[in-house]
């Protein structure tokens, strides 16, 4: 059965993975959010339909250890006007590195009341879009890395794909069975 819906509310979130000339890496993500009916607010008037309320761009620059190097936040469109104050703040995230349970220490930098809610939710999506832009461009031009111990650390057991005994670990490290028994 069908029941027709009324477009309400859009998110697109858009992320794209770099490989700077100068060595380092770098991952931008554009958050956009739209509604399905005009609407107004005092900081910036009417807001027809496909407008955006929010439009908000995070860059992250990183090196091969995943060490944020800077940080780029700049806040197009926003709600209220004082929204892009808070755009310095992610300034705060260089020197973290991007690993597990870095979250929790970006959130703690960042702080409460002093970042943004809608820049903040982008961080483990960029997170993730590090690791896929840097592991993806290694494991097709490094012959060494796909090979390597630190692959198998990083991706091992991190899903089903990825599962000791696997079909992936059977592919990429057939050789793999002493480090699983170790573990």
């Amino acid at each position: 059965m069908t029941v027709k819906r009324t477009p309400l509310h859009t998110r697109n979130i858009n992320i794209q993975g770099y490989k700077r000339e100068d060595g380092l890496w770098e991952v931008e993500g554009v958050l956009e959010d739209t509604k399905g009916y005009p609407f107004s607010l005092e900081d910036r008037g009417l807001i027809e339909i496909g407008d955006f309320l929010h439009r908000m761009t995070l860059t992250l620059v990183f090196d091969d250890s995943f060490t944020i190097r800077d940080v780029h936040a700049q806040m197009h469109n926003t709600p209220y006007l004082d929204c892009s104050g808070a755009a310095p703040q992610y300034r705060e995230l260089i020197g973290l590195r991007i690993q597990k349970g870095w979250i929790t220490d970006a959130k703690t930098a960042l702080g409460r009341t002093t970042s943004c809610t809608h820049l903040t939710e982008m961080l483990p999506p960029l997170a993730t879009a590090a690791l896929q832009t840097v592991r993806g461009y290694k494991l097709n031009y490094d012959p060494d890395y796909a090979t390597g111990s630190e692959e198998r650390k990083t991706v091992r057991n991190t899903c089903y794909g990825f599962r000791d005994g696997g079909r992936a670990q059977q592919r990429l490290w057939p050789n793999a069975t002493d480090e699983q028994s170790e573990a």
